[in-house]
């Protein structure tokens, strides 16, 4: 196997392992702070955490991983993930399971930057989208089994036994980074984000606002449902993982598909349909009258999403490629966590105050009219490409 491939295996990894801990949350937390007497808003602020530290320490962590080495950082966010994980086995209040996750989240911001400006400094544009799309079959597949088997592991063996595997998973992949990942070439790059030129990059400021966009759905899906799948069926944390795992399983299939995709017929027109097609899918999840019905429309969600997020990373780093750009891959990625972290924090703190006052089937539906507001503005984006 050349080097580029194992990196590639190893990024891969790593998205796996924090996205299969976040799977592993999903049916856990909502069962557990209702142990400690949490309102929906208690769930959406410990759910934002993450998002959170991803916010304000993304861009920074990729430029430093630009000027002082990525596998460094690499190594960093992996023994942070770890120490978190096994921090959450023994927090015992709402403010513990808080600052826990902000841990998390700053840990998370090395493998979902560095490791995609990786893949990036690695291998050609015209191989980016279904390289990354590969990579975030990582992520897809934790998002698969995480829930299942937090819901399984929760079942069997209370709160603590699901962290305590994942630490012991996450050493693992921690030790495959030190002895695989060798510290790539530094390269003359800028020591700060040049924001007027960020202004002027109107492809980078598209792609970061769909990244935000996106991960507003996601952002209250994941401590919403549960609960909510939890009073309408009966539904165990075992169920639940598996109506999450539904999204991830489609996801994995459908996101190197459509990387390829992105790099033959362009980014923005799959963009457009993963845009419109999850504003029509996401409110029929309140509809659904079965479990079986329910993990139909989870799985079509994943296959939505995919269009969505699998050109997105390909498209900023198509961004950072435009001439006389002083812009690095690494800042780029940045860029996109900062979106999806801050999409990802206004989605559990609004959806969470929302349902208090209101209900989650009206939320779907506003959350549809704000992709399909985002879909014109991608529609007039992609006719002046067309149209300089």
């Amino acid at each position: 196997m050349t080097y580029p491939n194992k990196v590639l295996v190893v990024v891969a990894l790593t998205i796996f392992i924090d996205t299969f801990i976040e799977g592993i949350i999903v049916p856990v937390f909502p069962i557990y702070v209702r142990e400690l007497n949490a309102s929906p808003l208690d769930l959406g602020i410990i759910f934002s955490m993450y998002p959170l530290a991803l916010l304000v320490i993304a861009i920074p962590l990729g430029i430093i991983s630009d000027q002082q080495g990525r596998k460094k950082i690499m190594v960093i966010g992996m023994v942070g993930l770890t120490l978190s994980t096994i921090a959450y086995a023994y927090a015992q209040s709402i403010v513990a399971l808080a600052a826990i996750r902000f841990l998390q989240g700053a840990a998370a911001a090395a493998t979902w930057t560095i490791g995609p400006a990786l893949v990036a400094d690695l291998y050609p544009p015209e191989k980016r989208g279904e390289k990354l799309g590969l990579a975030m079959i990582g992520m897809n597949f934790g998002f698969l089994i995480g829930p299942v088997a937090g819901g399984f592991l929760y079942d069997w063996g209370g709160y603590t036994l699901p962290f305590i595997v994942c630490a012991a998973m996450s050493t693992l992949v921690l030790l495959l980074v030190i002895l695989i990942i060798k510290e790539p070439a530094k390269k003359e790059v800028v020591n700060k984000i040049n924001y007027h030129e960020v202004a002027k990059n109107p492809l980078l400021l598209l792609g970061t606002g769909l990244v935000v966009v996106a991960s507003i759905g996601l952002g209250f899906m994941d401590p919403l449902l549960p609960g909510y799948f939890a009073n309408k069926f009966g539904s165990t944390p075992g169920t639940i993982g598996l109506l999450f795992g539904a999204i991830a399983a489609s996801s994995m299939i459908a996101q190197p598909i459509f990387g390829r995709l992105s790099d033959q017929w362009g980014r923005i027109p799959l963009i457009i349909v993963g845009l419109i097609t999850t504003a029509v899918v996401a409110p029929l999840l309140t509809y659904t009258t079965s479990i079986s019905a329910t993990m139909l429309v989870m799985g079509l969600l994943g296959l939505t999403f995919g269009l969505i997020f699998a050109p997105s990373g390909p498209l900023l780093a198509d961004a950072v490629m435009l001439e006389n750009s002083t812009i690095s891959y690494g800042a780029a990625f940045g860029m996109y966590n900062t979106g999806f972290s801050l999409g990802y924090l206004m989605g559990p703190l609004a959806g969470g105050a929302y349902v208090e006052v209101w209900n989650l089937t009206s939320l779907f539906f506003v959350y549809s009219s704000i992709l399909l507001l985002y879909t014109v503005i991608m529609i007039k984006a992609y006719r002046l490409t067309l149209n300089p």
